[in-house]
């Protein structure tokens, strides 16, 4: 896994006017689209549209793809335009010095930023591996940690679910019987390889194949977490570091969003380390908001996809994007429940406990690219085993959005009562959500859940079935105390979720009483 990360600026001076560097383009606005958000199938799946729906998400100019005429704007003075991203409105090109000077000059243009050299590509070496023994399921220890045996128990596979995985390659993919199923029964969507710029995600490297086979290898001595699920795998991961890798993994995410995926799983982060070091990141611009491929992730995350990420193994403060409020950061620890020491931890999120949850990543069973079991170490093997506890999950609360996933996860680490920066809030248990939720056995729910939290500028509120015709009171309270609003309100179905604004930054809490009880929460704005 590689660590990279800041927002770099364009400098032309050194450059060769004939280099053929690689940049991003970023535009005024969207005028010239032939699209409108009133025809929103015209540019989403319907699985997209049915995910927003059901999450109550609205579609806005955000998600319209760029401007046709601008593109053509960029063609017609020889910049090479490659991919394009509709929630930063921009797109990626190849240009020279001079190309760069004209676009930058163009009216519709905000910003030209270098993102990479033209630098060949070339494939690192096979990583070591320690073989393991073929017998019965050999992730059943790492899975049972989580009580996915029990989430199997059930029936719960993943079936129906859509999971993106974003690496640096799946070698081998095709030809390994632990994969057969996904071809089969076609369930593997969709690939694409955006360092590249082909279909085939077979060429490169291996990673992705290991991080793969922990959610959904299925053959008789391994069975992945959600073996059931569909899936999505890009390579947006290249051997070279440089600031192009957060923007490939912003293309791979707006096509993730747009056949309709509910997860993404990225074992792979940015901090330090880039081949530019002017585009490593600080400690202080790991805060949830600055990285590119941060501010990626909240916006996927506003789509209603729920991001589950490698928290780093550095040890010292999470990766982008893994510090963002809205990405399940997973840390890793071993079979005896101990935190690693490679594990990274921490973040300068306000509000936020990093990692957020932590799985077996030491000894983690995995199948490689040589169609081998083999046990390996790294946060990039715990993360998958949470994506694929999340698919399950999902499957047996439909109804539920990616925010309200996300807390279930974490409220059901066996740390959740005193989270930290090194565990976040614990071990995750399919058994404790069972109990806590008992939306689909038995029992009620709670009466309200709050989501962003933490959030930048206001909350939503949605509300148990149980409540809607019931007149509740709803307080908001400062962190120090002091009662800052209050007022009553009816919940029914129809409505929307409820939004209540934070006036200023700092801790809250958000009361609310009915008849018969009464639910107090913690909010974060930042």
């Amino acid at each position: 896994m590689r660590i990279k990360l800041l927002t770099v600026f364009l400098f032309f001076i050194g450059l060769n006017s004939w280099a053929q560097d690689r940049y991003m383009v970023f535009f005024t606005d969207k005028i010239g689209s032939p699209y409108s958000v009133q025809s929103p199938e015209d540019f989403l799946s319907e699985r997209a549209l049915k995910r927003r729906e059901n999450q109550q998400i609205e579609i806005t100019e955000q998600d319209l793809p760029i401007s046709p005429v601008y593109k053509q704007g960029l063609k017609s003075i020889g910049a090479e335009v490659y991919f394009s991203t509709k929630w930063m409105n921009g797109c990626l090109v190849q240009m020279d010095e001079n190309e760069a000077i004209a676009v930058q000059s163009l009216p519709y243009v905000t910003k030209v930023e270098l993102v990479a050299p033209n630098a060949p590509l070339s494939y690192a070496s096979e990583k070591n591996e320690d073989p393991l023994p073929g017998s019965n399921n050999l992730a059943s220890f790492q899975q049972s940690m989580l009580a996915i045996d029990l989430m199997h128990s059930y029936g719960f596979y993943g079936e129906g679910m859509l999971i993106a995985v974003f690496d640096d390659g799946f070698q081998n993919l095709s030809q390994l019987n632990a994969f057969d199923h996904l071809f089969l029964d076609n369930r593997l969507l969709y690939t694409f390889d955006f360092v590249n710029n082909r279909v085939n995600v077979e060429n490169g490297e291996d990673h992705g194949t290991r991080v793969l086979s922990i959610i959904a290898a299925s053959e008789a001595n391994y069975t992945g977490a959600s073996p059931h699920a569909s899936f999505i795998l890009s390579v947006t991961e290249a051997p070279l570091e440089y600031r192009i890798e957060e923007y490939n993994w912003l293309f791979a995410a707006e096509k993730a969003d747009s056949a309709g995926v509910d997860i993404i799983n990225t074992s792979l982060g940015y901090k330090t380390g880039f081949s530019d070091p002017s585009m490593n990141y600080a400690d202080i611009e790991l805060d949830g908001k600055t990285a590119v491929i941060t501010q990626a992730a909240n916006m996927a995350a506003s789509k209603g996809i729920l991001l589950v990420n490698s928290a780093g193994n550095d040890g010292d403060l999470v990766s982008a994007p893994a510090d963002s409020p809205n990405v399940l950061a997973v840390g890793a620890i071993n079979a005896d429940s101990v935190l690693v020491g490679f594990s990274s931890r921490g973040s300068n999120t306000v509000g936020a406990f990093k990692p957020d949850v932590v799985a077996q990543g030491v000894g983690t069973s995995l199948i490689t690219s040589t169609g081998n079991y083999a046990a390996q170490n790294g946060t990039s093997f715990s993360s998958p085993l949470i994506a694929g506890l999340a698919a399950g999950v999902w499957q047996a609360y439909p109804s539920k959005s990616a925010e309200e996933l996300r807390e279930m996860i974490k409220l059901s680490g066996n740390m959740a009562n005193t989270p930290d920066n090194l565990y976040g809030y614990g071990i995750p248990s399919f058994a404790r959500i069972i109990e806590s939720e008992r939306g689909i056995y038995s029992g009620n729910e709670p009466i309200y859940t709050a989501f962003p939290n933490p959030t930048f500028d206001h909350i939503q509120m949605s509300f148990s079935s149980e409540y809607f015709g019931q007149q509740l009171t709803i307080q908001l309270i400062s962190g120090n105390g002091s009662l800052k609003k209050e007022f009553l309100y009816i919940p029914f179905e129809a409505r929307n979720p409820l939004q209540i604004d934070l006036p200023d930054s700092g801790l809250y809490f958000i009361r609310v009483m009915s008849k018969s009880e009464s639910t107090t929460r913690k909010i974060i704005k930042y």
